[in-house]
């Protein structure tokens, strides 16, 4: 029985995760997400539009039939996303791994608070108010005052 809470806190979490992922890329609310909302949030972000991740996003907008992805087509997408490309990028263990380190109260998202905690935990950055202030700008992209875990992996594989 304890198994089964458990399981379903997993899927609970994991499904909160691509629906974040999902409504951060689908701009226009129509519940699909196509190529131009997929290179328009990274570029936001400053991210490579050119990088695997991205061009492996768009290529499956412009192969679907619809020219956009619906949440379950995105779903499998989202997986793939986060998945490792090549020799010198981190697993998603390691990207799970620093998010934690950010979110201290391990609820799910990065407040500007923990922000400030991990940097000064850190040592070597001088202002860290202002650098988590930076940072929370750059990562937030729903603009609710955290950062979920949806928005630290965009920000990591396209950076």
């Amino acid at each position: 029985m304890a198994r089964d809470a458990v399981n379903r806190k997993l899927s609970t979490k994991h499904n909160d995760e691509v629906i974040d992922a999902f409504n951060l890329f689908d701009a226009d609310k129509d519940n699909r997400v196509n190529s131009s909302e997929i290179l328009s949030l990274i570029k936001v972000l400053g991210g490579q539009v050119d990088c695997p991740h991205v061009q492996e996003m768009v290529r499956a907008c412009d192969n679907n039939q619809e020219g956009s992805l619906g949440m379950e087509e995105f779903l499998e997408q989202w997986r793939i996303f986060k998945e490792k490309i090549g020799e010198d990028e981190e697993s998603e263990e390691e990207i799970k791994e620093a998010f934690s380190l950010y979110d201290k109260d391990g609820d799910g998202y990065i407040t500007k608070e923990e922000m400030v905690a991990a940097l000064t935990q850190m040592g070597f950055v001088r202002n860290c108010e202002e650098e988590a202030a930076k940072c929370m700008e750059e990562m937030d992209l729903d603009k609710d005052g955290k950062v979920s875990y949806a928005e630290f992996v965009i920000k990591w594989r396209v950076s």
